[in-house]
């Protein structure tokens, strides 16, 4: 990776783990308004929540492309640190409401974070896996 463009440096684990705290903070707004403003219920206010989630990856990755990418597989994991937080908050909600006795509650718009989400962003994120998997120019990349 010795051809890097003048001025541009790899994305810091500083940044990265800066952008996996600020998902955690997200999606426990998210989850919080889920739990205790809609009583367990995925409704309009949690998926405009978890919009601004997605909004704060957008510009995240927007802002940081070019960082992301002369990092060894940086732009991969920005992808799958999304998917396992955000994902992985709505399953363990889902998860704490079945063992509360709650489950009902999961009848209620849950199908949507927990199935479709899950299976379509998975897809895609196997999609992006492969072609990490096959990309070019970091054969001689210590990760």
């Amino acid at each position: 990776m010795g051809n890097r463009p003048d001025g541009v440096t790899p994305i810091t684990n500083q940044g990265l783990a800066r952008y996996t705290s600020a998902l955690v903070a997200g999606v426990l707004v998210v989850q919080g308004y889920t739990a205790f403003v809609a009583d367990g219920r995925v409704t309009a206010g949690t998926m405009l929540l978890l919009a601004g989630v997605a909004l704060y990856m957008v510009v995240f990755t927007a802002r940081n492309a070019t960082a992301l990418r002369q990092r060894a597989y940086g732009t991969y994991f920005a992808h799958a640190v999304a998917y396992l937080i955000i994902n992985g908050s709505f399953w363990l909600h889902a998860w704490i409401l079945m063992l509360s006795g709650r489950g009902e509650m999961l009848q209620q718009g849950w199908s949507g974070p927990l199935v479709s989400m899950s299976v379509l962003w998975g897809a895609g994120l196997l999609v992006h896996t492969i072609g990490a998997m096959f990309s070019r120019g970091y054969e001689h990349v210590e990760v």
